[in-house]
């Protein structure tokens, strides 16, 4: 009697069926990873809206508390001079592109707070006094029968509310630092050729009444577009840019994604 023959897969058959599968486990491994690269960018696109939002809804917040309260809420004037007085809120007291100084009562217990924005480049940057900068805030009380523009801040009363700020404009918009590869082949791109669009818009732009766009000149100072000369008090509108680049590569683009956040803050306590 005859034994059955039992076939089974030859050497090379199971080195064809391993190589398949390596092939099949390398495709999907590859695309999770692309998944999660991707997730990792969305989620810091997100981060980064909420922050940048958030950071431009307080000063306008801010701004709306500024000037308040006034010398003329008062019955009584303070017996010094009403705008160096701690018990009244000189408004807004310096404007530049990059920065921002004013006096209220932003607690609303009853004392008057200088609050100060400004954007001072990243400490982190390979190359000092580019951007990404970072933009601070200050708060501290006012400093009884002394000026609004003596009031004094230290490095430690201030805060960094947002970094990553790329727009700059003012005596001169400021570079942007590093750079990132754009092809497989890499090519390097400069940060500052590649979003030179986004850095020319100035922080912190200032309009009168009628609508026409200040140009600051001077501690408190601002020239309308014909030339005239104006003061602070002259303010109405004050119109916020942020534009923040986020710090995680784009795997399909290979950018550094840029988020956009604007809005307007009106002066209304004179």
């Amino acid at each position: 009697m005859k034994k059955q023959r039992q076939d089974g897969f030859s050497l090379i058959e199971m080195l064809m069926v391993l190589a398949i599968l390596s092939l099949v486990m390398a495709v999907t491994m590859n695309a999770i990873m692309d998944v999660q690269r991707r997730q990792r960018v969305e989620e810091a696109k997100v981060d980064l809206n909420q922050e940048s939002r958030e950071f431009v809804e307080q000063i306008v917040r801010d701004l709306h508390g500024s000037g308040y309260p006034s010398a003329s809420m008062y019955t009584t004037a303070p017996l010094i001079p009403a705008i160096n007085s701690n018990q009244v809120a000189a408004g807004l007291v310096d404007g530049q592109t990059t920065s921002i100084q004013f006096e209220g009562d932003m607690d609303h217990d009853g004392n008057v707070e200088v609050v100060r924005y400004q954007l001072i480049s990243d400490p982190a940057n390979v190359v000092a006094n580019r951007c990404p900068c970072i933009l601070q805030r200050a708060q501290i009380l006012k400093v009884n029968n002394l000026a609004p523009t003596a009031q004094l801040f230290v490095a430690s009363d201030f805060t960094t509310q947002v970094d990553g700020i790329i727009n700059s404009s003012g005596a001169g918009p400021k570079a942007i630092d590093g750079s990132f590869k754009a092809t497989d082949n890499v090519t390097v791109v400069q940060n500052d050729t590649y979003y030179a669009s986004y850095k020319i818009d100035p922080i912190f732009r200032y309009f009168d009444q009628s609508g026409l766009e200040l140009t600051p000149t001077g501690v408190g100072t601002f020239t309308d577009p014909s030339g005239a000369a104006k003061l602070a008090s002259d303010v109405r509108a004050i119109r916020i840019n942020v534009n923040t680049m986020s710090k995680v590569v784009d795997p399909i683009t290979r950018t550094f994604p840029v988020n956009q956040q604007k809005s307007t803050a009106r002066i209304s306590n004179r």
